[in-house]
């Protein structure tokens, strides 16, 4: 177990829950900030599950995480399970703001008039092909401005998710520690208390 990460009934109660895209954003953090890993390799598969989370990319970003995962295992290591749960802030409720506005960031570059109602219907979609239908739409008919407006807005957000994370981790794992030792303390005083009371009973 790495140094100053949660117990390891703290983490399998964490890993019991059944997390969902739907989760709370609080209960999704909770389930990070609780994994079993160093700050470095959390906050490091934080930040890449964000980048790809802001990419248009839906319906196969969990399968992108693994396959940048494995081609990056020479290099570095990042927590996979934190970039599996980060890019479910992409999701069906999400996906369709934040494309659109990664577009509009792109149309400073590249220009554009797809009004928000046409950006929307391009997601109404029901199985595989049609799926695949809308992703080649994204790229083809959208194409550039949604590209590089993704690719813009994922830089942005990720750079700072590192840091923060690693803040948050560093909070997270002292405030777990200070309670463990306060219940130990809590605990050693009360078995003090019995003890004497036994004593004074003899």
């Amino acid at each position: 177990m790495s140094a100053n990460a949660p117990s390891k009934l703290e983490s399998s109660n964490l890993k019991s829950s059944n997390l969902k895209w739907w989760s709370s954003p609080r209960t999704l953090l909770r389930y990070i900030l609780g994994l079993d890993d160093s700050r470095h390799s959390i906050a490091l598969g934080t930040a890449v599950g964000m980048f790809i989370g802001m990419t248009p990319t839906v319906g196969v970003q969990m399968i992108i995480v693994i396959v940048v995962a494995f081609l990056t295992k020479p290099l570095f290591h990042f927590n996979r399970m934190a970039a599996l749960l980060t890019v479910y802030i992409s999701n069906p409720l999400t996906m369709i703001p934040i494309y659109y506005f990664n577009y509009k960031v792109g149309t400073i570059f590249f220009g554009g008039d797809v009004s928000h109602a046409q950006f929307s219907s391009i997601f109404k979609y029901e199985g595989f092909q049609e799926w695949f239908n809308t992703i080649k739409e994204l790229f083809v008919v959208i194409g550039s401005p949604l590209i590089v407006g993704s690719l813009v807005v994922a830089t942005v957000l990720a750079l700072p998710t590192y840091p923060l994370m690693r803040y948050l981790l560093k909070s997270f794992r002292r405030k777990s520690t200070g309670e463990k030792i306060l219940d130990t303390t809590s605990k050693h005083a009360q078995e003090n208390v019995i003890v004497s009371e036994e004593n004074e009973e003899k």
